[in-house]
This record gives structure tokens, sequence and C-alpha cells, in this order.
């Protein structure tokens, strides 16, 4: 049953049977759902769970401000979806969608920003990526319900011991000078560099900041070193391989080796 592969449907269908009651959810559960959900956020490898697992990680996930969280985790299940859209689909979306339609939506995957398709008479040609659309239809929703979850009273003391699995993995101290690095100022050089190694990373990973505040904090602090030409569709896209492989900051060490130059600048200017 599809119900293995993509729980959320179970949800959609409205198979209360599927779902726990909070009041029975033992507290080893909500620990093994902690670390299951911690492996998602920041390594993207685990099976498939069923309906009741799911459910509490929508709970747990809900209980977090970070929108990092939620839709890293609405795209697991989306990309879960992936090969069951391919082979029937579960959404009528035809070849063809209305361009406020297809804004409307909220689209986790590169090949849907609209540079890669055909737009004409109004309406966006989605005849080859039709799964990945469906795909973020269904991504769309599990976001849209996430943040509809009000947990009651009895629920949040269950879930909220489970939060602590949100937080993003501790900073390494070899990383400090990145602090030095997102307060500097005037740097002349290697500003494109210095965003894909350290700050991108640093922001979406450790930080677990969305797309939209990646690309302010990177256009804040390219203007503080008097500017750079750094289009915005490439901090976008950084942002999101970032997101998608779990990328953390580079080590200074690793930089060394393939950048000596560009860590030689900052030795001269004292930031690391």
């Amino acid at each position: 049953m599809m119900y293995n592969y993509v729980p959320f449907l179970a949800i959609k269908e409205k198979r209360k049977d599927l779902l726990p009651e909070p009041s029975k959810i033992e507290k080893s559960e909500v620990e093994a759902v902690g670390n299951r959900l911690k492996t998602i956020l920041f390594r993207g490898k685990t099976p498939p769970s069923n309906p009741k697992v799911f459910f509490i990680e929508a709970n747990i996930v809900s209980l977090s401000p970070s929108s990092f969280l939620k839709e890293r985790w609405a795209k697991y299940y989306a990309d879960l979806a992936l090969h069951i859209l391919r082979e029937r689909g579960i959404y009528d979306v035809g070849d063809r969608i209305k361009i406020g339609d297809f804004l409307r939506i909220r689209r986790p995957y590169n090949e849907l920003k609209l540079y890669h398709l055909e737009v004409e008479g109004g309406e966006v040609d989605v005849s080859r990526v039709r799964h990945l659309l469906e795909a973020s239809i269904l991504f769309t929703e599990i976001l849209e319900w996430i943040e509809k979850i009000q947990p009651l009273a009895s629920q949040i003391e269950v879930f909220r011991e489970a939060t602590k699995y949100l937080q993003p993995p501790t900073r390494k101290r070899g990383n400090k000078f990145i602090q030095t690095l997102l307060e500097a100022v005037g740097i002349p050089d290697g500003r494109k560099r210095i965003l894909y190694y350290w700050l991108i990373p640093y922001w979406v990973t450790i930080e677990g900041k969305s797309n939209d505040e990646v690309l302010e904090s990177a256009l804040e602090w390219l203007s503080r070193q008097g500017g750079a030409k750094v289009y915005t569709s490439w901090i976008l896209s950084e942002a999101d391989n970032v997101r998608t492989k779990g990328i953390k900051p580079w080590s200074l060490g690793k930089v060394e080796k393939v950048d000596k130059e560009l860590v030689n600048i900052l030795r001269e200017m004292r930031i690391v």
C-alpha cells in the first residue's frame, strides 16, 4: 500500500484509524521518533515511517519556530512520493497550468523555476515535470497542514521533550571564526567563494534559515563588503543545494588546501 511510503496520504484521506491518541504515546516512542526526526532533518536518509510515526513527527515539527525544519521535513515526504507520482499521480494537474496558480504552489525543486519552463498565453507548460509539480502540491499541503496544527495542552507536554531534536548540530569550535567573518566589512576579494565555503552552509545548516532569509543575509553581507557580482539566482540555488545535501561550513584547513589565496586575504585582515 502506498501508505507505507507516503503517510501523509493516510491523513489526507482521513484514515483516522491509522493515527494515535496523544495520551497513548509512550515516552520511549517520542524519544525514538525524535532520533528519527533528527536523521531526516540533518542527514536526510532514513526509512519511510508508518502513519503513526508521521503524526508524531508532524506535531513535533509544528512546535518549532523554524521554517527551515518544517520545509525540510515536508520535502522529505514529497521526495518519497515521487515514484508514486511518476507512475500514476494523485493530482489532476494536466500539462498546462495558469501562471497565477503555478506561483501559488510552494515549489522546492529547481526544475520548477520559471526560467526552466515554457510560458505562453499566461500558462506554464509542465508536461515534462508533472511529477515534480504534483510532489510540490503535496509539499505545499503538508506545510499548510503543519502550520494549522494547534497542539492540545495534553499533547504539548508529550511532544515538547522531543523538540530538542530540532536543534541544528552543535557548531564546532573550529568554526568560531565564521562569526568574525559575518561581522567583517570591506573584504576586497573572494566574496562569492566565502558565501560558498562558509556563509551559505552556516545560514542554512547551522542557523536553519529559509532561502529568503539566506538571500537577505547574503545581500546585506555583500553590501558591507562594497558589493559584488553575485546573482540572486546563484545564492538561492546554492542554498537549495546545501539544504538538500545537508552541507556544513568547510573547515579552515580544507579551504586552505584548495584556496590558499583566499585564506591569506582573511589572515591579512585578521579575520582568521
